[in-house]
Parts: structure tokens; sequence; C-alpha cells
């Protein structure tokens, strides 16, 4: 019995096969497995934005080495996907063309506040983008490119009075274009060598603020200049019309010593002109011609002619005033009075009346 129940025993605590150790190593990791796998997936998203930078449209980056000497200034990273090691850093540098506002206060040169308001537009250069990054930092238009711009315009508006900025407006534009480089200055085999950091392409004037007073001055002169050419312009017409009154007094006495030098002919046969031209008339009037010396003196009735037999059938038994028409009057020559004649008796005649 004891060497049956030895041999049993052994048959017991016969070791374990390779898969019954393998299942239970697994057992026993398991946790820790899923632990660092978890551990893994964390510190991959912690790390990612610091392992995969894009460089987007625009824009340039600028290497910070941590453990390999700081800012890289030799070499500019490019649009795009860059992975680099999570302790270094990549910062983006945008290279196109920006615009700021920047509005600030200045004092003219008789000590009046005036409020101006202008427009930068600036980009950095790419070469020196390395050095940009190191000397000043991302927010380089705040630390230089500002202080820099209210300091031109202070030294454009400070030697001018306020009352002339508006007067000189194209002086002031290009005295503001000359906007000086701001850069580094390099020694080298050569001496020193100054490299710009950015440049200012633009620098443009929105607007000046006056105070109210010299508003009110610049405003009332503009008036008084009005007024002054309004009174000017009256002075000119007042002597254009003196002109043309002289000129039509000239007309009239050089008309007049015309008219006094006609001869009592041409009277004459005026006269009868005008007598033929009021003949043409049906209208009854009565004309005096003559008066002269050694002129004809003559009477003519010029009456109606007769209505035809049919218009006189057709007349009613009273007779009913007939309304004269208006005479049309002709210009006559200017009457001249010769020396009065002596009284020469009139011949008196009476002229047929037409046949109908």
């Amino acid at each position: 019995m004891t060497v049956q129940s030895s041999a049993m025993h052994e048959e017991e605590e016969a070791p374990p096969t390779w898969r019954e150790r393998l299942r239970d190593w697994l057992n026993r990791v398991q946790f820790v497995v899923y632990l660092l796998l978890v551990l893994l997936l964390l510190t991959i998203g912690f790390l990612w934005n610091r392992m995969f930078i894009v460089i987007p449209a625009g824009f340039r980056g600028v290497m910070y080495r941590t453990v390999q000497g700081g800012t890289v200034t030799e070499r500019i990273w490019n649009e795009g996907l860059h992975v680099i090691p999570p302790w270094d850093k990549l910062t983006p540098y945008e290279v196109r063309l920006t615009q700021h506002t920047v509005k600030f206060n200045v004092l003219s040169d008789e000590g009046l506040s005036l409020g101006v308001q202008v427009v930068v537009r600036h980009r950095p250069e790419e070469d020196m983008l390395g050095y940009l990054q190191r000397d000043i930092g991302p927010d380089y238009f705040d630390r230089l490119i500002k202080p820099e711009v209210e300091a031109h315009i202070r030294r454009t508006f400070g030697g001018r009075p306020a009352h002339e900025i508006y007067a000189s407006v194209r002086d002031v534009l290009q005295e503001m274009g000359q906007f000086p480089l701001i850069g580094r200055a390099e020694k080298t085999d050569k001496g020193m060598v100054s490299r710009p950091y950015l440049y200012v392409q633009e620098l443009r004037l929105i607007s000046v603020e006056l105070p109210k007073i010299v508003e009110d001055a610049i405003l009332e002169k503009y008036h008084q200049e009005q007024l002054m050419l309004a009174y000017r312009y009256k002075l000119e017409r007042e002597e254009k019309e003196a002109d043309r009154k002289r000129t039509e007094a000239a007309g009239i006495r050089d008309f007049n010593q015309i008219a006094g030098k006609i001869s009592p002919d041409m009277l004459k046969w005026r006269s009868i002109d005008a007598s033929l031209e009021l003949a043409k008339s049906p209208n009854s009037k009565v004309v005096v011609l003559g008066g002269g010396q050694g002129g004809m003196s003559m009477q003519l009735n010029l009456g109606d002619a007769p209505p035809p037999a049919a218009a006189r059938e057709a007349a009613p038994t009273e007779a009913t005033p007939p309304v004269a028409a208006p005479v049309p009057a002709k210009p006559l020559a200017p009457k001249v009075e010769p020396a009065k004649p002596k009284p020469a008796a009139p011949i008196v005649g009476a002229v047929p009346k037409p046949k109908a």
C-alpha cells in the first residue's frame, strides 16, 4: 500500500508543459501589458503635436534644438509636414505681406495733441528668420515695428504746425515714406554689415484728428478765401459791364455823327418809300409829305377800297363801324431837323380810290 501511494503521488506532481507555463505567465503579466499599452497611447497623443509639425502655406519654420545648440539660424524649414523629436520645437513665421493698423497721439510744433491713424504693411526677410527668432521673437511687430513707426511719425509731425499739415499733405506723405530699415549689424571681414530683419513696404496715413480750435480756424480761413473770390468775381463782372456801356455809347455817338450828314434827297426818298409801304394797308389814313426847302408838299387821303357788289347786297342796313387793324410800323431813318425854310403853299390832291 505504501509503494502504490508513493507512485500515485509522483504522478500527480509531474512538471507542467510549456503551454501551461505560457498561459500562467500571460495571466500574470496581462494587467501590466494593458497598462503599458494605455501609457504608450497616451504618450503618443500627448507628443503628437510636438513631433508632427505642419507648416502652412505662406509660412516658414525656425527650429530650436534643445540639446544641440539652441536656435538654428543657417536653415529654414519650408511648407509641409515635418517630424521632429519631441524635445525640439519648430516655430512657424509668416513670410507673406502683413498689414497692421496703428493709432496713437502725437504732438505738433505748438504742442497740440493730434490723433493719427496709420497702416503698416511689412514682411520679414526669409534668410533672417533665425536671427529674428533668436533676437526678438514671434511678437516682433509689437516689440520692434510699432515703436519705430510711432517714433518716425512723431519726428514727421513734430516739426510742423497743426494748420500746415493739411496744406502740405504731399510733403508729409513723402517724408513718411522714407522709413528706415530695421536690421542687425554683423561684423565680417569687410567690416560692419547691416542686414534687415524685415521690410516695411508701405506706411500709409489714414486719418489725422485735429483739435476743435484748429478745425474751426481752418474752416474760417477757407470761408474768407471763398468770400474774397466772390468779391473778385463781382469786380470783374462790373468791369466788363462798364466796358460794354462804353462800347454802346461809342456806337451811339458814331451813329449820330453819321445821321447828321444825311442829304435832303435821301430824306425825300425815305419819305416816299414809307408812304408806299403805308399805302399797301387797306385801312383809311392821311399822310402829309413835304415841308422842306425846295421839297414837295403833298397831302394824301388813303381810304378803304369799296367792297364788291355781292358784299354790298349782303351787308346789313345799319353800317357797322369798321375796326381798324394795327398798322405795322416800319423803322424810319432818324429824324434830323434842318433849318426852318419859308412856308410854301401846299398842293392838295386827291388820290382816286382803287377799283375793286
